[in-house]
């Protein structure tokens, strides 16, 4: 029963050295997102909107960077916007980030450590399209 017991021992203390250097590596960003984009999104955000505000917290003083980018016709990134924002002292943030049509490439970094995200601007023509259009179902009537 002894020896049993030290091998569980044996095994659990090498689970704990093998998992801890991933969670010293996986160190969190001084500043967080509370609302406008989520940072974490697999797909692309969908908006009509020509701009987007970002509403964040951290630790006092910290830069985010923010850019707004596109690719054009050849494949190439291209920045169309830039703002560096500073946390207040109360450890809060607000950017307004402009949006062109299409896909809008953002890109926040803070100390050295980039994070993006895809927003894509839908024409309004669509709005007011959809707006418009009421479909119900069973019928082929669109009124």
């Amino acid at each position: 029963m002894k020896a049993y017991r030290k091998k569980l021992v044996g095994i659990l203390v090498a689970m704990m050295f093998c998992f801890s250097p991933v969670s010293v590596m996986a160190a969190e960003l001084p500043v967080a997102i509370s609302s406008g984009l989520d940072m974490k999104a697999e797909t692309a955000e969908h908006t009509f909107d020509e701009e987007r505000i970002v509403y964040g917290a951290g630790q006092p003083g910290a830069k985010v960077v923010f850019t707004v980018s596109k690719i054009n016709r050849f494949g190439e990134t291209v920045e169309l916007h830039r703002d560096v924002v500073t946390v207040n002292s109360m450890g809060l943030f607000s950017v307004t980030l402009p949006l062109e049509r299409g896909n809008n490439y953002i890109g926040m970094t803070v100390g050295g450590e980039t994070q993006e995200t895809v927003v894509k601007r839908v024409p309004r023509s669509v709005k007011n399209q959809l707006q418009r259009m009421i479909a119900l179902p069973g019928l082929n009537v669109t009124f």
